[in-house]
């Protein structure tokens, strides 16, 4: 919904898209930049890197499996079956991977692995401000959303009056805990660092303000949840 002085209208369709590619400019920068730095990915990439090593299967289908369980679980909070919502944030899961995956390699390609420390861990934190920022954006214009992004913008509304901060934080506290059990069992972690704990903590805050700070007039829908 776009917020005028009239009130709330529908978005167009021009509009719908430039936010859209908006969002997913600024998530896919910021994901690509996160790799790239190798300072720390987001909680649940993190913890599908450690399941991958515990049990020998690969990143993609970890990821994978997160986002069709994430999909289910919105259906079921919300206990309404929803074909385009399933398909749609499954296509997203897909495509956003192939897409983050070859930003990566193009930054990685710039030689960012070898630079210093202080210039990684800047640009780390930057990054995940950038998807804090995409996130912000494509929650609130539900066009197409990552199953994990759906499923804690539905709880935000649902449960947590709204609030992203509390939202993020239980939702990324589930990706930590398996990680952190994976640790207890084989003693081994990796692509956990220090971008992964602020991601971790400042994440629901950066969402928050980005609601307020970038593309203020872009709301979300209320009525969806």
């Amino acid at each position: 919904m776009y917020e005028t002085n009239q009130g709330k209208r529908p978005l167009t369709t021009f509009e719908t898209l430039f936010y859209f590619a908006a969002g997913l400019l600024f998530n896919a920068l910021g994901n690509g930049f996160t790799v790239a730095t190798n300072m720390g990915s987001a909680p649940w990439t993190a913890s599908a890197a450690n399941l991958a090593l515990a049990l020998h299967i690969s990143i993609a289908d970890i990821l994978l499996a997160y986002g069709l369980l994430a999909a289910i679980a919105t259906l079921i909070i919300l206990r309404q079956f929803d074909w385009r919502r399933l398909i749609g944030n499954m296509i997203f899961v897909v495509l956003f991977s192939e897409i983050i995956g070859q930003i990566a390699q193009i930054f990685t390609n710039f030689g960012l692995m070898t630079a210093p420390l202080w210039i990684r861990i800047t640009l780390d934190f930057i990054a995940i401000i950038s998807v804090g920022i995409g996130v912000s954006i494509t929650q609130r214009l539900q066009f197409v959303l990552h199953p994990l992004d759906d499923l804690v913008v539905v709880t935000r509304f649902k449960y947590f009056h709204g609030d992203a901060k509390i939202a993020q934080l239980v939702n990324f506290a589930f990706p930590m805990l398996i990680s952190l059990s994976i640790w207890l069992i084989t003693r081994q972690l990796v692509a956990l660092n220090i971008g992964t704990l602020f991601s971790f903590l400042c994440q629901g805050y950066i969402i928050q303000n980005a609601d307020r700070l970038v593309f203020p007039h872009l709301v979300h829908k209320h009525k969806n949840f």
